[in-house]
């Protein structure tokens, strides 16, 4: 028996090498281009399903792999993929709100919708079953850099080849990063290690529902690239740490800050905000905070106040009096229309002055260059973010005073 016992241990040591292998196999199969012999529909609903369901299957039929927490502990783990996957969804959607909601492209009739869970369900119930058993079988502790080559491997076999192929300029691969890999990794980030704490039930959860609301949703937002690529990193990054938190705290691995139990609903409250102050510093909603490191506009606005910047006011809307933010050079500068000169109805450029100055600005604003309307002040906030920032990030000597 221990003889037995050892050479199917053997036998067992490379076989995730094995399943890679498949993976990669079916991957390849998916992008050789047998849609066009055995056409569209067997093609994506026969044969792809076939061949992820065959894995799942064999996967399943292994030796079971234990994660690392304790029976009692999943059910617990399973809650809070349900929730990181809710909080993930009403961000979204809440992005959608400010930038738009559009119609989803998918069919989304009862057998539309057969045909959606088809195409998507085996996929990812098989490559779940394979990272439940990679990183459980490879790791007994919590190892990063088995979890990082786990995400990485679970990413790049997400997509199709062709996505890759047609990267052919730097712009091309950095918008692909920010709204489609950087993202995707992060959530296979967080899968993996929920898979790790808690076994195959939970990435299952959080992955599953994240793609039901993309394929099942009539509606989707509608977001620009660079607030895809903010929610899709920052969001999985918070969750890990939030779950690795309550994974320590809940084995007794750290102890409860003063015993106390931290409740679900402050934990998704927290998340919820923390997303969105980030996210609205950086410029997503349609104001925007910037700290001001000069004092042209005194007394209406001091060095290290904050002033908050309406983006999306019309060109048309503004009037003499308002203060405008604007880029001249790599420098932004907010100050009071005093003039606005158009040709043929057409506003052709701002005249600018600082209310501190002596003088007007000596060069016009172009309407391009106009960033948004100052809303609001926020008095001394920015100091931090001035005594952080170099002094050599603002040329002096290209503003008016």
């Amino acid at each position: 028996m221990l003889v037995k016992g050892y050479v199917l241990n053997k036998e067992l040591k490379y076989l995730w090498i094995v399943l890679m292998m498949a993976v990669v196999t079916i991957y390849g199969i998916e992008n050789s281009g047998l849609t066009t012999i055995m056409g569209s529909y067997r093609y994506n609903y026969i044969l792809k399903p076939s061949l992820w369901i065959g894995l799942g299957i064999i996967v399943w039929k292994l030796p079971n792999v234990r994660p690392r927490s304790k029976l009692k502990h999943r059910g617990n783990i399973n809650l809070w993929a349900f929730n990181f996957a809710v909080i993930f969804i009403i961000v979204s959607v809440i992005a959608g709100l400010f930038e738009g909601i559009g119609r989803s492209p998918y069919n989304h009739s009862i057998s539309g919708i057969i045909h959606n869970l088809v195409f998507v369900a085996p996929k990812l119930v098989a490559m779940e079953l394979v990272r439940n058993y990679l990183v459980n079988r490879l790791t007994k502790t919590e190892k990063y850099i088995v979890f990082i080559l786990i995400a990485l491997f679970m990413t790049m076999v997400s997509f199709q080849l062709s996505r890759f192929t047609r990267l052919t300029d730097y712009e091309s691969i950095i918008q692909f990063i920010g709204q489609f890999f950087a993202p995707e990794f992060s959530h296979n980030i967080l899968a993996t290690y929920l898979a790790f704490v808690g076994g195959l039930m939970p990435p299952i959860i959080y992955m599953g529902l994240i793609q039901a609301f993309y394929w099942l949703s009539p509606i989707l937002p509608d977001l620009k690239w660079i607030t895809v690529a903010l929610i899709g990193t920052l969001a999985p990054m918070f969750f890990l740490l939030s779950i690795q938190n309550i994974y320590l705290v809940q084995s007794k691995k750290v102890k409860a800050r003063e015993k106390e139990k931290e409740s679900p609903l402050s934990w998704m409250i927290t998340s919820f905000f923390s997303i969105l102050i980030v996210w609205f510093a950086v410029g997503v909603f349609p104001i925007y905070p910037s700290a001001i490191a000069t004092g042209s506009m005194e007394p209406m606005i001091y060095p290290g106040d904050v002033i908050l910047v309406h983006q999306n006011i019309a060109i048309s809307e503004l009037e003499v009096g308002d203060v405008i933010q604007f880029q001249r050079g790599s420098i932004l500068i907010s100050h009071r229309i005093v003039d606005i000169e158009e040709e043929k109805g057409a506003i052709t450029g701002f005249k600018t002055k600082g209310d501190n100055n002596s003088v007007a600005d000596s060069e016009l604003v172009k309407p391009e260059y106009v960033r948004g309307k100052i809303v609001q002040v926020v008095p001394k906030v920015g100091w931090p973010t001035l005594l952080v920032r170099s002094r050599k990030d603002i040329n002096l000597d290209e503003i008016v005073f």
